[in-house]
């Protein structure tokens, strides 16, 4: 697991990773972007103060890497994450729009950071409801999410999670609606037949499957919603907004953004 960090912000952040990868059983891959640092053994003098800062950094099971180079910091992320073969990115936030890496203009762009990583994407505030993962809502639409249902297999198996599978129950296209219900109950079979997990299904009122996920999240106190990349997985803010603007992008209102509850968005690719 990585796990991006601002150096002038951490503590929050790095006991929340320690926490997540303790939950998930992965290993921890810390990554430090300090584009301000210059000079030859820059990135080894940060590493030694970071590591005086956490002692516990010491252990050889966490790995350490800083960034100095002032290059859009997604790019060296999503390049660490092919040479180390990084399963899952998680994004600590605070409570306030955005993550601290992501909310300059020439820092990174973190909905392309989603959509380009090979690997999960997880977003969570400092100190969300991650401990217990008891509901776990995945929205269901034209498409069997596959990639999804895989993680919530994995995540419900790990941590004794019940899956809430969500799709719309009306809309203005009829035959998409119709295609939604079928590809739920598709899901629940899946599910079902190969796992002893425990698995709800609900039909919403919202004709959007993401919205649909959003207001039944809201409704239970999900721990987490597994999503695709897309308005659910956006991250709200000032540069966020004029980007969306600028490129006739839809707004962003998730649940990640309101309610505080964790998203996980999971590409095709991934």
């Amino acid at each position: 697991m990585l796990v991006p960090v601002d150096l002038a912000d951490d503590e929050g952040i790095v006991q929340q990773a320690l926490h997540i990868a303790g939950r998930l059983q992965c290993q921890l891959h810390l990554f430090y972007h300090v584009p301000s640092a210059h000079g030859e053994g820059a990135a080894g003098r940060l590493k030694a103060m970071i590591r005086e800062r956490h002692p516990f950094l010491t252990d050889p099971s966490i790995s350490l890497e800083v960034n100095t180079e002032p290059a859009f910091p997604e790019r060296q992320i999503i390049d660490y994450t092919k040479r180390h073969g990084i399963d899952l990115i998680l994004l600590v936030r605070k409570k306030k729009p955005g993550h601290p890496l992501f909310q300059h203009p020439v820092g990174a762009d973190v909905d392309r950071l989603v959509d380009k990583a090979l690997c999960p994407v997880l977003s969570v505030f400092e100190q969300p409801s991650f401990s217990s993962l008891k509901k776990i809502v995945l929205p269901v639409g034209d498409h069997i999410p596959m990639r999804q249902l895989v993680f919530a297999t994995y995540l419900g198996r790990t941590v004794n999670s019940t899956i809430h599978l969500v799709a719309p129950g009306s809309s203005h296209n009829h035959g998409f609606a119709v295609e939604a219900r079928d590809n739920l109950h598709k899901c629940y079979r899946l599910l079902r037949e190969n796992t002893s997990l425990s698995i709800e299904c609900q039909a919403s009122p919202e004709e959007d499957p993401e919205d649909a996920a959003w207001d039944y999240a809201k409704k239970i106190k999900a721990d987490l919603i597994l999503t695709s990349p897309g308005k659910a997985s956006m991250h709200d803010g000032f540069w966020t907004r004029l980007r969306n603007i600028f490129l006739k992008r839809p707004a962003s209102h998730s649940l990640s953004n309101t309610f505080s509850i964790p998203v996980m968005t999971i590409s095709n690719r991934n």
